[in-house]
């Protein structure tokens, strides 16, 4: 399994190849992916589409993959914007609204 460093070299190299749009426009296109993924999966569930295909949520898995790296590599890119505090920050909103929602 490669490291969290081993990762972010690929990232550095990948950037250095296909350079830093070309990394942008592929987490798009991988974000967009997932969101057919998360829609083909909800009709599965919900309208039973797709009831003998188990190729949709093999598909789903994959493109949650895909984001990760993703986001992983975003992360990377700007990493000098203290991403993890913003993070934090949203988590606590996050969990008030949660709070607040359990009261009613």
């Amino acid at each position: 399994m490669l490291t969290h460093e081993e990762r972010l070299k690929i990232y550095d190299e990948a950037t250095e190849l296909w350079g830093l749009v070309a990394q942008y426009d592929q987490c798009v296109e991988e974000m967009a992916e997932m969101i057919v993924a998360i829609n083909k999966y909800k009709r599965k569930v919900l309208y039973k589409e797709y009831q003998n295909d188990d190729k949709v949520i093999k598909n789903l898995v994959e493109e949650i993959a895909d984001v990760s790296i993703c986001l992983e590599q975003m992360q990377h890119f700007f990493k000098d914007y203290k991403i993890d505090e913003v993070i934090e920050q949203k988590m606590q909103k996050f969990l008030k609204e949660i709070e607040e929602q359990k009261k009613k």
